[in-house]
C-alpha cells in the first residue's frame, strides 16, 4: 500500500460521505437488483446499437443486425468469465483459495478489467471465424462503444464502493468510514479514483469516436490507440488507486498497463506501415463494403485500371 499524504488545512469542500445502498431492491438477504447492474447494461447497451447501426448501413461485410445480437451475448459471458477468471487467479487467489462457489460469486463483486478484455478479444476471433469478418472491422468499430462500457462500469465501481483510491484530503474527497453497506470500510478522506477513470475512458471514447468517423485511418488504428491509450493512462491513474505494491513501487494492474500501453504502441506502428487488406464485397450489395477509416481509394484505383484493361482489348 502506498503510504498516507500529509492533511492540507486547506480543504474548503467538505467530502463526499459514502453511503448508498448497492441494491435498488432487496429480496431475501444479500440478493436483489443492484445500481451495479445498471451501468453495465447502458454500456452493452451502447455496444449493440452500435453494431446495429453498423450492419444496418452495411458498414462491415458479414455482419448483419441479427448476428449482431449474437456477438454482443457471446461477449458479454465470455467478458465476465474473463474478468472473474482474472479478478480470482491473478490478483485475489490467496482470498478466495480453494473455494469453488467463491469463484463464482459474482455478484459479490470482482470482475479485473484485463481478464475482461481478453474474454471480448476471444469473443470476437470466434465470431470472425464464424461469418467471416476481420478482426479489424469489428475492433474499430466497437472500440468507442466499449470505452463508453467502461465509463459506466467505473461509475458501479464508485456506486459499489470498491477500488477506491489512496488517502487525500483535498476537494472532492470520499469519506466511506461511515458506510453501513462495507464490511470493513476504509478509514480517511480518498481520491474518487473510479471517476477518474470513468472520465477517462469517455474522453478517450470521444477521441476514438472522432479518429473513426473523421480521419478514417487504416484498419487496426482505431483498436490499437485504444489499447496503448487505455494502458498508458491507467497506468499512472493507478498511483492513486489503493493497491498491493508487488514490485519497483508498482501494482500488479500497472505492469499489465504498462504491457498494453507496449502493445499498443508496437502494433500502431505495424498497422500503420503494413499495407492495408484488400475491400471485401457483401453478397448483394452493388460495389464495394468499405472498412470504416480504410477510405475509397482502393477501390476507384481498381476500377480504373479494369476500365484501362477493357479499352485496351
Amino acid at each position: 500500500m502506498r503510504g498516507p499524504p500529509a492533511p492540507s488545512p486547506d480543504r474548503n469542500v467538505d467530502p463526499f460521505v459514502h453511503n448508498i445502498d448497492p441494491f435498488i431492491f432487496r429480496i431475501g438477504d444479500g440478493f436483489g437488483v443492484r445500481w451495479y447492474s445498471i451501468p453495465y447494461m447502458l454500456g452493452m447497451l451502447f455496444v449493440y446499437l452500435s453494431l446495429r447501426k453498423a450492419a444496418a448501413q452495411r458498414r462491415i461485410a458479414g455482419l448483419t443486425e441479427e448476428n449482431s445480437e449474437s456477438f454482443v451475448i457471446m461477449a458479454i459471458a465470455l467478458a465476465l468469465v474473463g474478468a472473474r477468471f482474472f479478478h480470482v487467479f491473478v490478483f485475489e487467489f490467496d482470498r478466495y483459495g480453494f473455494d469453488p462457489v467463491a469463484w463464482v460469486a459474482v455478484w459479490r463483486g470482482g470482475l479485473a478489467f484485463h481478464g475482461g478484455l481478453l474474454g471480448v478479444v476471444l469473443a470476437v476471433y470466434i465470431f470472425g471465424r464464424q461469418h467471416g469478418i476481420r478482426m479489424y472491422d469489428l475492433t474499430d468499430r466497437i472500440a468507442a462503444p466499449v470505452a463508453v462500457a467502461l465509463g459506466f462500469g467505473r461509475i458501479a465501481n464508485f456506486i459499489n464502493a470498491e477500488m477506491y483510491g489512496t488517502l487525500y484530503d483535498g476537494p472532492f474527497c470520499v469519506d466511506y468510514s461511515q458506510s453501513q453497506y462495507m464490511g470493513a470500510p476504509p478509514e480517511g478522506c480518498r481520491h474518487p479514483v473510479q471517476l477518474y477513470e470513468s472520465a477517462k475512458n469517455f474522453v478517450l471514447a470521444g477521441i476514438l469516436l472522432g479518429m473513426r468517423e473523421k480521419l478514417r485511418p487504416r484498419p487496426g488504428v482505431v483498436t490499437w490507440t485504444f489499447i496503448g491509450g487505455y494502458g498508458v493512462i491507467r497506468f499512472f491513474l493507478m498511483f492513486v488507486r489503493e493497491e498491493r505494491i508487488v514490485a519497483a513501487g508498482l501494482t500488479l494492474a500497472q505492469f499489465f498497463s504498462a504491457g498494453m500501453a507496449i502493445l499498443g504502441a508496437v502494433m500502431l506502428v505495424v498497422v500503420m506501415t503494413t499495407e492495408p487488406p484488400r475491400e471485401r464485397t457483401t453478397p448483394g450489395v452493388d460495389g464495394p463494403v468499405q472498412d470504416p477509416g480504410a477510405g475509397e481509394s482502393g477501390g476507384a484505383a481498381r476500377r480504373r485500371e479494369r476500365r484501362q484493361r477493357r479499352g485496351g482489348r
